[in-house]
């Protein structure tokens, strides 16, 4: 075994587990599609006060303009395939056959070079990243991005690695089965609520969100979860009497008799408020 093998073996990040982006475009900027976002996350704007725990801005970034609109019955082709900082799908830099440039979500199973449409008419060759009305699409087909008017604002399965199933088509709408509707079966709560029910001109586009192995990932050291913007928890009774109700003494200390966070206020289902089971 070599010295680099054995590194790797005792390595504090035996455990890390990232996705590659390797194969990713990072080189191309379109200024009209860049937003500078100014964020002050966790803070008053004006003052400057903690009003969130744990959380601040982060590394700096910029905001990519998706869009949710599409240009229907044009054809559009996938130059690239991008990072959003903001989200966790990968984007899509499509450019339209009429000479339009824009960010759109990307769907796993598309290539780039490849032309894909957004249509309100009737198509026979139903692919992934094809986006149409939802009753072109057969019962059984798996579709993300949905809006449930016929106004094409896409606001449901938009997560990487989502994606909802069409499960039953009636006389106006049509049921499709949400991301959530695994946790529910498992929790045995009202499954009702993990179907949307949309109406039948409400448009979807065909396959899953990309970014597909984004819930496997272990960032493997606390210096990447401070790059995102999650500050380290710590707990109350370690903190000084400034930051924290419960901090403050010499060595360790009973706790209060009634827990209550940073703020002063009572935190309620504790052990002192037992939550009532129907």
């Amino acid at each position: 075994m070599s010295l680099i093998d054995n590194y790797v073996s005792i390595s504090s990040q035996r455990h890390l587990c990232l996705v590659n982006k390797r194969c990713l475009e990072n080189k191309l900027y379109f200024k009209n599609l860049y937003y500078k976002l100014y964020n002050s996350i966790g803070r008053c704007r004006n003052r400057s006060n903690i009003l969130t725990n744990h959380k601040f801005k982060g590394n700096k970034k910029m905001y990519r303009l998706v869009d949710s609109f599409f240009l229907k019955n044009i054809p559009f082709q996938i130059e690239s395939q991008e990072y959003d900082p903001n989200r966790s799908s990968f984007i899509n830099l499509i450019f339209y056959k009429n000479g339009i440039y824009s960010y759109i979500l990307s769907t796993h199973g598309t290539f780039i070079g490849k032309k894909y449409i957004c249509t309100n008419k009737f198509i026979h060759d139903l692919e992934n990243g094809n986006r149409c009305f939802i009753f072109n699409m057969p019962l059984g087909s798996l579709v993300n991005n949905i809006s449930i008017h016929n106004k094409d604002n896409n606001k449901y399965i938009k997560a990487a690695g989502t994606f909802g199933g069409l499960i039953n088509r009636e006389e106006s709408l049509i049921e499709i089965r949400l991301p959530s509707f695994r946790l529910k079966k498992k929790q045995k709560k009202n499954k009702l609520k993990s179907i949307l029910r949309c109406t039948m001109f409400s448009y979807g586009t065909l396959g899953r969100v990309s970014n597909i192995y984004n819930n496997q990932i272990i960032l493997g050291k606390a210096g990447r979860s401070f790059y995102l913007g999650r500050r380290p928890i710590v707990r109350g009774v370690v903190m000084n009497p400034v930051d924290h109700p419960h901090g403050g003494g010499e060595g360790k200390k009973s706790k209060k008799a009634t827990p209550v966070n940073a703020t002063g206020s009572i935190i309620k289902y504790s052990r002192r408020f037992k939550r009532k089971k129907n």
